[in-house]
């Protein structure tokens, strides 16, 4: 991790938790498990990463890109959108897309999922946002938008980090917690419906569930 990286990790964490969630950056063990599907035999696939961050994830799905595949990298921060961009050209990651003969399609795209004017479904969604941090109306718009938009057979996978929430719950108020409970019930719903697997990384600060729908 680069010194750059921690510090705009950090300073975001700082001036956003809401959207950050996380109290470091992920780990590349995290991320190779949130893309585990994605790393198995397949055909071309439409593939969506759902709050790129810094891009601890992204840095683990493009070089198991295969040609045909199209990326969207959505991150709702421009400073982070901007700063990713740049990474991801200095470790060479980027310039993949440029060269016609890999027949790759990757798009970073700075805009909030709620508004992103979609134009396709996609075979796999990794989704990195703090679901516990949103309010329960957030959370039942991120999902649906989620699920509408994963193709038949298609893969979402989504991280939730462990004690954080617990560590939220008992020391957050009678508000906090209605409101946790609301997000709690909607997602497990969700989970009732569609989750056929779960894995857990430790490997990572906080150890977290990855969740396959």
């Amino acid at each position: 991790m680069t010194l750059r990286n921690q510090t705009l990790f950090f300073e975001q964490f700082r001036r956003n938790f809401t959207q950050t969630g996380a109290i470091m950056p992920s780990s590349p063990a995290l991320g190779q498990a949130a893309s585990a599907h994605l790393a198995r035999p397949r055909p071309p696939a439409r593939i969506l990463e759902a709050g790129a961050g810094t891009g601890s994830f992204t840095r683990e799905i493009i070089p198991l890109l295969i040609p045909g595949d199209r990326l969207d990298v959505v991150e709702i921060s421009s400073e982070l959108t901007g700063f990713l961009q740049q990474r991801l050209i200095d470790e060479g990651l980027l310039r993949r897309s440029g060269v016609a003969s890999a027949g790759l399609d990757i798009r970073l795209i700075n805009a909030d999922l709620l508004q992103f004017p979609f134009d396709t479904d996609y075979d796999f969604i990794i989704f990195s946002l703090p679901l516990t941090n949103f309010p329960p109306d957030m959370v039942a718009a991120l999902l649906a938008i989620m699920m509408q938009h994963l193709r038949p057979g298609g893969v979402f996978s989504y991280v939730k980090y462990i004690f954080i929430g617990q560590f939220k719950y008992y020391l957050g108020g009678a508000q906090t917690r209605a409101k946790m409970d609301g997000n709690q019930a909607i997602i497990q719903d969700y989970a009732r419906q569609y989750q056929f697997e779960r894995s857990v990384v430790v490997a990572n600060v906080p150890s977290t569930w990855v969740n396959y729908w």
